[in-house]
């Protein structure tokens, strides 16, 4: 009985760590893609280049197993199962439509665009990508914190 109280405990306060940092980690992602803009026309064959496109593909994939996961993957089974219960699971399938809508939105935009602006591939894709794990993101925060409240 004190393991399963002591395990609720430990997902409750999982569960709102989360719900706080999900917003943060959306700010690192727009911090970094402006960054990235910044520096987009000096050529990219620069080691720091190089190292920023990897840092950004890490995060990203990061973000995105964090999204389709939860994240709670270094906590016993039985934590991960109080985490990840059915409010968890459905604000998590809403906050992926939310990015894939985006992502599409974005990525038809940017088709949208290619005439009156020059879009390298890259760019093309930091946004697409960009967009859709952002609005994940802050949807998934903002339905767990609804949830908590």
């Amino acid at each position: 009985m004190e393991e399963v109280t002591k395990n609720a405990d430990l997902a409750d306060r999982l569960v709102r760590r989360r719900a706080r940092v999900l917003p943060v980690l959306g700010l690192f992602i727009l911090i970094q893609q402006f960054a990235y803009f910044a520096n987009a026309n000096s050529g990219g064959d620069r080691l720091i280049d190089h190292i920023r496109r990897g840092e950004w593909v890490v995060m990203s994939l990061m973000v995105l197993a964090m999204l389709t996961t939860g994240g709670s993957w270094f906590r016993s089974a039985k934590v991960r199962a109080m985490i990840e219960d059915e409010s968890a699971r459905a604000n998590r399938a809403k906050a992926l439509s939310t990015g894939f809508l985006c992502a599409m939105l974005t990525a038809i935009a940017c088709y949208v665009m290619r005439g009156a602006w020059e879009f390298s591939v890259g760019v093309v894709i930091h946004l697409i990508v960009s967009a859709g794990l952002v609005s994940a993101l802050l949807r998934f925060s903002l339905l767990e914190r609804r949830d908590l409240a």
